[in-house]
């Protein structure tokens, strides 16, 4: 029986009677790859910023949870989600990003269009068996959100969009599809991959490694999280005084956490896990802004500071609980009211667990 069938099972159904997940859930090697088969894969998960692919022949490759994917726009403006390993002999055609006419294989020069279909495959006309018409590149499905493009490996996740409308309610004054990247900064991390949206969905913890930061304009104990159980969860974090302004953390699952300030002039940034693995991964976090504010240097320059300052401070207490899990004799203790979309982050992976897994 899966190993995270019974981590899961146990989730509690009541928020009063909410405990943290074992430290099997985040050590065990069964739990972790049942996780990127029922949840990972089976989720929908961000590849790229739509802006990343705005003009016709734009490309980005990704890589995704050992699937290695170029997402390209074609000159009718399609967008297309596609494998950018060749149908010939599996060699990588394309990577990095930029602006293409059509994905050129290197090796033995098998040309695609931005569409994924075959153009052309030199010296293939001895071969009895060769249809270009059964060597296009495989497509992955995927929709557009918030200004995201998302992806679902296993092709069977609910429709992304609907699940979504309360949350494009929730968000739609701060209108984050009209954001564009101002800076991104890379971090390795060595912790689970739950230790990081734990970390992220609860400012609890604004009291302890943020006390002289984010406890100082936004205090812990005021935070709330809102009344949503689906493929989302929001966290509101009200200023310490009126002048202030309130910012929001929200994550839509498994993955895609993102974070915006609700001034008049709203800001924000999202984290992209890459090369991940049981307990490590290198976290991107990309700074969002308007396109007038993501070309000011000097207000970059001081988001890019004081994102960075935060995360510093979350480093040493993300490895000291992914430490802390190895020990024989930790116990699971009971959730904090203010960690409820820990807990919403718990029930959304225990049915997709016990769904995927027919239990």
């Amino acid at each position: 029986m899966s190993r995270a069938i019974d981590v899961y099972r146990d989730v509690s159904s009541e928020m009063s009677s909410a405990r943290a997940l074992p430290a099997r859930a985040y050590l065990d090697d069964d739990v972790y790859e049942d996780e990127v088969d029922l949840v990972l894969k089976a989720g929908w998960l961000p590849i790229a910023r739509t802006s990343e692919v705005a003009r016709p022949g734009d490309y980005r490759a990704v890589d995704l949870l050992g699937e290695s994917l170029v997402v390209t726009r074609d000159q009718n403006q399609k967008l297309h989600v596609l494998s950018r390993i060749c149908r010939h002999r599996a060699m990588p055609i394309i990577e990095g990003k930029g602006t293409t006419k059509s994905l050129n294989c290197p090796y033995h020069l098998w040309r695609y269009g931005l569409d994924g279909k075959l153009l052309s495959a030199p010296a293939m006309e001895e071969s009895a068996i060769f249809k270009a018409q059964e060597c296009n590149l495989p497509t992955v499905r995927h929709e557009e959100w918030g200004g995201w493009i998302f992806a679902n490996l296993s092709g069977t996740a609910g429709p992304l969009t609907e699940q979504l409308a309360s949350l494009s309610d929730r968000l739609g004054a701060i209108d984050p599809s009209a954001m564009v990247t101002a800076a991104t900064l890379e971090f390795e991390s060595s912790w689970n991959w739950k230790v990081m949206v734990e970390n992220f969905l609860e400012s609890y913890h604004h009291i302890g490694p943020h006390a002289d930061t984010l406890q100082q304009t936004h205090p812990g104990l005021s935070t709330r999280g809102a009344d949503f159980d689906g493929l989302f969860t929001v966290l509101d974090n009200p200023p310490r005084s009126a002048e202030g302004d309130p910012f929001v953390v929200a994550c839509v699952f498994p993955l895609t956490l993102m974070f915006f300030t609700e001034g008049e002039v709203p800001t924000g940034g999202w984290y992209e896990f890459n090369a991940l693995e049981k307990d490590r991964f290198l976290l991107r976090i990309h700074l969002l802004a308007p396109p007038e504010i993501a070309n000011d240097a000097s207000t970059v320059e001081a988001m890019v500071d004081w994102v960075r300052g935060v995360h510093l401070e979350d480093i040493p207490v993300c490895e000291g609980v992914q430490s802390g899990l190895h020990s024989s004799l930790y116990r699971s203790g009971p959730l904090s009211h203010l960690e409820k979309c820990n807990w919403h982050f718990q029930r959304f992976l225990q049915r997709n667990v016990l769904d995927g897994a027919g239990a």
